[in-house]
């Protein structure tokens, strides 16, 4: 059998008590109160038992009639919402018994300590938190006391009330009085202890949801302002080619910045209660039609199929034009930002009646991502953002927010449907009424294009960015890891001159490629789809292929957190945007420098022999690996790069890149190099003559190893004798 704990206990009783009308500071009083309650009934059916067994007939009679008052009392506590009325009027009815059994007993001298039942009674109303409730009681306890204070010489004391009997009721009593309020005591700086720190817990959530987004706001103006920057540079310097393209660009990214600006104001005005409907009366079926009509190009440039299901019947309401189409615009985009090329979106707009009352119905369904269902309670809340552990998508998480504001002040209601892998369905429902002005465009003209332009961000069709074919040596390989196009472009301008590019959009593409091609640098984001850049960066340090090739990560994510990440999974810099460009072109010189200076320190065979190098201790450990197998298999002439492949499962282009990238030297002459040192050895060291020397390092035929040995030293073996 299970020991039932306190915690449990507890949390049954809030089972019990449960009462979704209630806010949980009043659940947390209903809780003391009911508690109070028991103990209490307990206390008195005690007192009660004790009556019968001496006879004291007053105490039985009151003890009965409290037994059906909180028989009663007690149920319906639990369900109803005015649990304070409940208990304030059975506790009222516990006062007047009380003062009926003094009258009967003869009053205060004798009252067998009934005085402290009605002071429990007040106690126990403060608990309920109606103020004038507990000072009614208050009062009528205070009142019943001074009427017995008058009644006093009046009053008469029965031969079975002896002071012994007196005494015990007496004393008990006061114990049993003094542990109710010591038990009220407890309770009440428990929970209140308790709701403390529920409430400080609370704040620290907000307080880390607010850091998020600043976090999350950094990372949105950040990019469109390393991209405006940068290409203000390049049209300084490169007028011509920048003059068409520029400022289409710096205007898309200025539409991006005015649309996260005004979500922020919106909210703001919202929260201060200064924003209001602009109300107008059309048909709301053709001006969503035209909204949902604008994001067409934008799902098509995305590959997905936009559908917009409203039929041709009129539906005429009252709308606010702006206010419904940034409603729109946010599930739109949404649904286009988390739904797979290929995907399909559906918008459907429709009436409805609710119990006589005509209602509009808006549904956008997509077949994306779909929302966990832990989290779909959560996505209306301002700040929050769905955990993405795989897809990088990342936002302020103040859209929905936004949204569902702007259904509350329609006076409507909006649910979502979800099924991770399947996709989402957003519902909006509002009442329609037919008493504002008409429109004869139905609200199209007061939509501007400022507003159109801060909602559905500007596009242009998806092209292929050029990355080189064929890997050649005259320039160092650069891999590019950025999901942002626009980003992509300002960087190949300011880097093709200097390095081989080749371009990845996500972590998982840059990842297959830098396995692929191992580059010399890579130069990459964080915040991408399908996996971000520290997991990318994580996995190309612990792969033996990749782990020597420098990484500097250009982001937004500026907080220190992400900075210290980023350092300790093993990128070499971290360069925040907006960025300078000669910052970055220095930074990425100064690596290839220091590249340089390795290659230069373990370019030569005695280095490279040297075990007991600690400042390049993760490229000595790459190449030891590959001194033990030419150990292990000196011998055998036909041991080559193939079997070095196969044992450190490699391709013959990952061993030749990484070999070069570390030595400047090519892994098969290094393989003959090392075999003719190891000759040499022999023979200095008269263990062996010059036949077995050779046969030792795995050279079979004595010409070819005396024609090495002379090329690689300068004169014949035999010399060394």
């Amino acid at each position: 059998m299970k020991r039932l704990t306190g915690k449990k206990l507890i949390a049954r009783i809030d089972l019990l008590l449960a009462d979704p009308r209630l806010e949980p500071e009043a659940l947390l009083r209903k809780r003391w109160t009911w508690l109070y309650m028991i103990v209490n009934f307990i206390g008195l059916t005690c007192m009660t038992s004790l009556g019968f067994v001496w006879e004291i007939w007053p105490i039985l009679w009151f003890g009965y009639a409290l037994m059906i008052t909180q028989i009663v009392a007690i149920p319906l506590f639990r369900i109803t919402k005015r649990f304070d009325l409940v208990l304030n009027i059975s506790y009222g009815i516990i006062v007047i018994l009380a003062f009926a059994v003094m009258l009967q007993i003869g009053g205060l001298t004798t009252s067998m300590g009934f005085v402290f039942i009605g002071m429990n009674c007040a106690m126990g109303s403060v608990l309920a938190g109606n103020i004038r409730w507990t000072i009614g009681m208050f009062g009528l306890y205070c009142s019943t006391i001074i009427l017995l204070g008058i009644l006093q010489p009046y009053l008469v004391t029965p031969d079975y009330i002896t002071p012994e009997v007196n005494s015990f009721y007496f004393v008990t009593d006061a114990v049993w009085v003094n542990a109710c309020i010591l038990f009220l005591v407890i309770l009440f700086m428990k929970d209140k202890s308790r709701y403390e720190k529920s409430e400080a817990e609370k704040l620290r959530k907000i307080d880390e949801a607010k850091t998020q987004l600043y976090t999350n706001v950094s990372h949105e103006f950040r990019t469109p302002l390393t991209i405006i920057s940068g290409i203000a540079d390049q049209m300084e310097q490169h007028k011509e080619k920048w003059l068409q393209n520029g400022p289409y660009k710096i205007k898309a990214q200025s539409q991006i910045l005015l649309r996260l600006v005004n979500q922020m104001l919106d909210i703001s005005k919202i929260e201060a209660g200064s924003m209001h409907l602009n109300l107008i009366h059309g048909d709301i079926k053709k001006f969503a039609r035209y909204v949902v009509g604008t994001f067409n190009s934008l799902a098509e440039c995305r590959h997905i199929d936009l559908r917009i299901n409203i039929n041709n019947e009129s539906l005429y309401a009252d709308y606010d034009p702006e206010k419904l189409m940034h409603v729109f615009g946010n599930l739109i985009s949404n649904s286009i930002k988390f739904t797979s090329r290929g995907g399909k979106i559906d918008v459907s707009v429709f009436g409805n009646n609710r119990r006589g009352q005509d209602m509009l119905c808006i549904s956008v369904r997509d077949s994306g991502k779909g929302i966990p269902k832990e989290s779909i309670s959560y996505i209306f809340d301002r700040f929050y953002q769905v955990p993405d552990e795989y897809d990088q998508i990342q936002g302020t998480g103040l859209g929905l927010a936004l949204t569902k504001e702007l259904v509350k002040l329609m006076k409507g209601e909006i649910t979502v449907k979800s099924t991770v892998g399947v996709g989402t369905e957003f519902i909006i429902t509002l009442p329609v009424t037919k008493e504002a002005r008409k429109k004869n465009d139905h609200g199209v003209s007061m939509i501007h294009s400022d507003t159109i332009n801060s909602i559905v961000p500007i596009h242009k069709r998806d092209g292929e960015q050029k990355t080189n074919p064929h890997i050649s040596i005259e320039k160092p390989i650069l891999l590019i890891v950025e999901d942002n196009k626009d980003v992509v472009e300002y960087l190949i301008t300011i880097l093709k001159d200097y390095y081989i590019l080749e371009v990845a959009f996500n972590g998982k593409i840059g990842l297959e490629k830098a396995l692929k091609i191992i580059p010399d640098i890579i130069l990459t984001d964080v915040m991408m789809p399908q996996m971000d850049g520290f997991e990318m960066v994580r996995n190309l340090k612990n792969d033996i292929r990749t782990d020597h090739i420098p990484v500097i990560i250009l982001t937004a994510k500026g907080d220190f957190h992400s900075k210290l990440s980023g350092l300790e999974i093993g990128a070499d810099h971290y360069l925040i945007k907006p960025f300078s460009e000669k910052e970055l072109l220095l930074k990425l010189s100064n690596l290839l420098k220091a590249r340089h200076k390795m290659q230069k320190r373990l370019g030569s065979l005695k280095m490279l022999s040297h075990h007991g190098n600690m400042h390049y201790k993760d490229e000595m450990l790459f190449i030891s690996k590959i001194n033990t197998l030419l150990e292990e298999k000196m011998e055998n002439e036909d041991f080559g790069i193939k079997d070095i492949c196969s044992h450190l499962n490699m391709s013959r282009p990952q061993l030749y890149r990484k070999f070069s990238a570390l030595t400047d030297n090519s892994i098969g002459k290094y393989i003959r190099t090392y075999r003719l040192h190891r000759a040499k050895s022999m023979i200095e060291s008269q263990s062996k003559n010059v036949t077995e020397a050779a046969i030792d390092s795995g050279f079979k035929n004595l010409s070819h190893f005396s024609t090495s040995f002379r090329e690689e030293f300068g004169y014949s073996p035999s010399e060394l004798l």
